[in-house]
């Protein structure tokens, strides 16, 4: 299971790059440990936008409010901050994913 998430990782990882420019490993380790962390302190839930929140706290909440709704993909090809958010949240097994 872990090999498998790991690939799906690598996988998004890969297609960031080929879709955004301006997509960075060092931005997505950053928004690994800050999802991390807010996992950690239980902000990490469905909820609207919070102006005290980190901008990528955010997009992870908007994507666990979203998840398994038909907008979902579709955000996640909005901006590349949903795009680091969700990689996150698969690495810390805050979303499930099939692949």
């Amino acid at each position: 299971m872990k090999q498998t998430k790991n690939k799906h990782i690598a996988e998004l990882i890969k297609s960031a790059k080929q879709r955004f420019e301006n997509f960075s490993d060092a931005e997505t380790q950053e928004v690994f440990l800050t999802i991390k962390e807010a996992k950690t302190r239980g902000l990490l839930r469905k909820q609207p936008p919070d102006r005290c929140l980190n901008q990528y706290v955010n997009a992870a909440n908007c994507l666990l409010n979203l998840y398994s709704t038909d907008e979902f993909a579709a955000i996640l090809t909005q901006d590349i901050d949903h795009l680091y958010a969700y990689i996150a949240l698969v690495a810390t097994n805050s979303i499930t994913t099939t692949a």
